[in-house]
């Protein structure tokens, strides 16, 4: 009867589905804030916003409505579930992904399609290689494409553990989005990235200082020289590294 009882229905049948909020963000477009709001009953959401979590989730159009009018809010989606197919378990063994039937994962396998093809829309509008624009451009598509990925991976785990025949296609999904990725990498100007490891490599540095430089942490400093994945508040600190006198000073071969 409020907010609250529907949201938090959202949120176990989320849970249930081992998926975090960052999980469905990815899968929704919606902000992990914004989903936190609705899961929470904190404010009114959107009516755009309702209908694409209830896509995310794979429930029926007029679910949250459904919600906020029940007088038990969990039990009535577990029969919105029941009755439309796959169900979801609640209570899980920890540390097990239980999902009752294959039919779950043809759900998961719709995002990662789904975030191939807006991938590769994306990529189709890509600005000129002569604008200022398109190496930022580039890297913003590579951070979605490892989001992309992440999420992919966790999906093909869940269809593996349920024994679905979609592990294959989900895979074949990760294995597009890994060489979009490298691809992407490759079209990057005498990639930063490449140029960021080889001023790393130069540099007297040591690596721990060049992390404080830039205003990254190590896991950050990884993804650069290994992915290609540069922070946005990172990005002008990285360029100067590459391209300026810390990164081509070697220091004294002899001492």
């Amino acid at each position: 009867m409020s907010r609250e009882a529907a949201g938090a229905a959202i949120r176990a049948l989320r849970e249930a589905r081992d998926w975090s909020l960052a999980d469905l963000a990815a899968a929704t477009g919606i902000s992990v804030m914004g989903l936190s709001y609705l899961e929470r009953g904190a404010r009114k959401p959107h009516k755009g916003t309702v209908q694409k979590v209830e896509n995310g989730l794979g429930l029926p159009p007029g679910t949250y409505s459904r919600l906020l009018v029940a007088d038990d809010a969990e039990a009535e989606l577990e029969q919105l579930i029941a009755a439309t197919g796959p169900r979801v378990v609640a209570a899980r063994p920890a540390g097990a992904i239980v999902v009752e039937r294959h039919s779950d994962t043809q759900v998961l396998e719709g995002y990662a399609e789904a975030q191939l093809d807006a991938l590769r829309s994306v990529i189709a509008r890509l600005p000129s290689e002569a604008s200022d624009e398109y190496e930022t451009y580039i890297l913003s598509v590579i951070a979605q494409c490892v989001k992309a990925e992440m999420l992919a991976a966790s999906s093909w785990r869940v269809a593996v553990n349920a024994g679905a025949d979609h592990a294959g296609r989900l895979m074949a999904h990760l294995r597009s989005l890994e060489a979009i990725r490298e691809d992407l990498l490759q079209r990057m100007p005498a990639s930063l990235s490449a140029r960021f490891d080889q001023a790393c490599t130069r540099s007297s540095l040591p690596e721990p200082v060049i992390a404080a430089l830039l205003g990254v942490n190590a896991e950050e400093m990884w993804d650069i020289r290994n992915r290609g994945v540069v922070p946005p508040g990172a990005l002008a600190q990285v360029r100067a590294f590459a391209d300026g006198p810390l990164g081509t000073a070697g220091g004294d071969e002899g001492g």
